[in-house]
């Protein structure tokens, strides 16, 4: 009945408010915010979570629909900290995007009934049942989602010109159980330097296909296979192929994925690959046998989001050749106003089978980005500063453009 009561389109009218102060609400979403903001006048928007009474985040989640959906979270702060709601926006294909608008703008209206309740709100509230347009919206595609993108870039002038395209394909199921997909992608880069005496051309070419099939065995555990091949000139390999099955354990319950997410995935397999040119090792085809341990962390929260994950991959035929990876961002509120961004990427690198034998650190090949050079390590870190200081209050924007 749960379910059910859930897929009546709760529809609220209006609110009204007779109280000189109105609620105070911090919204974070990446969604069309001034239809929100233009529809809930009755509230005022702050531009900084410590300024308000209630904290709206809205998450966008896969579900099987294959649609747009999305998570609503309010917490309430002062007063208001014991009142915390969690209210889900499920979209369908036959979901315009006017329609999706309107339907996550009345889930926003249900989630703050208990804060503009206790805030002092005359509510007056129409629901209206919307059953007879769920039953026909029935999903037609069985949870299959398609998509198919590309480009092409030219950049010419006169000491130099650049083509290059990127076309991508992918399929995708996803239900409560299983998790099916299917990636395609080619891209293609061509570039051309000229001087006065000579033309240096580079050349890369990357083909890609990969499916994975994942089932869910409980709410902590899942068990899946991922095969796939491609092609890589810029790393010297001509073709491969592979197929890894792997396991993951989720510290949490998959449906708090969201908020936190701890995991660790293990993945073993085998791979052939043949050569474009002899590796410094002799091979022209080689058949490897990779298995790796990743673990993930993803947190979100009041002060801030953090994100890491680390990655230890070997070759058991080889275990001298081996990598390690760490990917990590942090993202703190320090203050009111005040936000710091951290982020690094750190690779650890013994795994260099497909280096080519006339692999040189020429400077073409380092202007020119040819081919992959040897290096034992690969490193990258950011860090940004924001500070917003002035009204404390967040409006609508009505666009409009003048031009004399």
């Amino acid at each position: 009945m749960k379910f059910i009561f859930s897929l009546l389109l709760l529809l609220f009218s209006n609110f009204f408010f007779s109280q000189e102060n109105q609620l105070k609400v911090y919204l974070d979403c990446n969604c069309d915010e001034n239809y929100l903001k233009q529809n809930t006048s009755f509230l005022q928007y702050v531009r900084d979570q410590d300024l308000a009474d209630v904290e709206i985040f809205i998450l966008d989640v896969y579900t099987p629909t294959g649609s747009r959906s999305f998570e609503i979270r309010a917490d309430g702060n002062g007063i208001y900290k014991e009142i915390n709601t969690i209210t889900k926006v499920v979209g369908y294909s036959s979901d315009t995007s006017s329609t999706l608008r309107d339907k996550l703008l009345n889930k926003v209206k249900l989630a703050l009934v208990p804060f503009l309740d206790m805030g002092g709100y005359n509510l007056n509230i129409d629901i209206e049942s919307n059953q007879e347009d769920y039953t026909l919206s029935i999903d037609k595609w069985k949870n299959w989602v398609f998509e198919l993108s590309g480009s092409y870039n030219n950049d010419k002038e006169e000491s130099r010109k650049t083509n290059r395209y990127e076309i991508e394909f992918e399929i995708d199921k996803l239900t409560p159980e299983w998790r099916i997909g299917i990636d395609f992608s080619r891209n293609e880069s061509n570039r051309n330097f000229i001087s006065e005496d000579n033309v240096y051309t580079s050349n890369r070419k990357t083909t890609s296909l990969r499916a994975r099939v994942v089932r869910s065995i409980s709410n902590h555990f899942s068990i899946g296979a991922f095969v796939g091949g491609f092609q890589n000139t810029y790393e010297n390999v001509d073709f491969q192929r592979y197929i890894m099955p792997a396991i993951e354990y989720s510290l949490f319950p998959y449906e708090d994925v969201l908020s936190k997410e701890v995991t660790l995935a293990y993945r073993i397999g085998t791979g052939k690959r043949n050569y474009i040119e002899k590796t410094i090792y002799g091979y022209t085809k080689q058949v490897v046998y990779p298995h790796g341990l990743t673990l993930n962390v993803k947190f979100r929260k009041k002060w801030g989001n953090i994100s890491s994950y680390i990655r230890g991959d070997q070759f058991l035929n080889d275990g001298t050749k081996k990598r390690l990876s760490l990917r990590s961002s942090l993202d703190i509120r320090v203050f009111e106003g005040l936000a710091v961004r951290f982020s690094s990427n750190i690779n650890l690198i013994r795994d260099q089978y497909n280096l080519a034998a006339s692999s040189t650190s020429t400077i073409e090949d380092l202007l020119l980005q040819q081919r992959q050079i040897a290096t034992d390590y690969k490193t990258s870190f950011s860090i940004g500063l924001s500070y917003t200081f002035g009204s404390i209050s967040v409006s609508y924007t009505h666009l409009r453009a003048h031009e004399t």
